[in-house]
């Protein structure tokens, strides 16, 4: 099921929804780009990202957080999701991995991409966990 299709009762019974945020998308060096809001509502507080990168460059991958739906901001709690990612990173040694990470009380979130090094571009894909 899809974050944008969930229902009511994804908190009584634990769904897992999934939304792939990035497809394929190239990033140029030292450039970002940013995912559609995704509003928590119905979030049980379960976030992991999966994710791909390919290309030369380095990635950082952030969220951020909004209450109103129009300003997002890295809370000042916040860590990185994952840092210094490049295509042979990750368990596997491919530029593949499954990150968790924690979000605090926010109504509304990004996933941030960021080219990081400068000198080549990256191209990720990346699906989001919610339950």
């Amino acid at each position: 099921m899809a974050i944008s299709d969930r229902k009511v009762l994804y908190g009584i019974n634990n769904e897992i929804l999934t939304e792939e945020l990035f497809s394929a998308e190239t990033i140029l060096a030292n450039a970002n780009t940013s995912s559609s809001a995704i509003g928590l509502n119905l979030s049980g507080g379960q976030f992991s990202l999966q994710i791909e990168v390919t290309g030369d460059g380095t990635a950082k991958i952030e969220w951020l957080g909004s209450n109103n739906g129009t300003d997002y901001i890295k809370p000042n709690n916040a860590s990185d999701i994952i840092t210094a990612f490049t295509k042979t990173d990750g368990p596997g040694g491919d530029g593949k991995g499954i990150y968790s990470f924690n979000v605090s009380l926010v109504k509304f979130l990004k996933i941030k991409i960021s080219e990081t090094v400068g000198a080549n571009s990256i191209t990720v894909t990346a699906t989001l966990a919610i339950q």
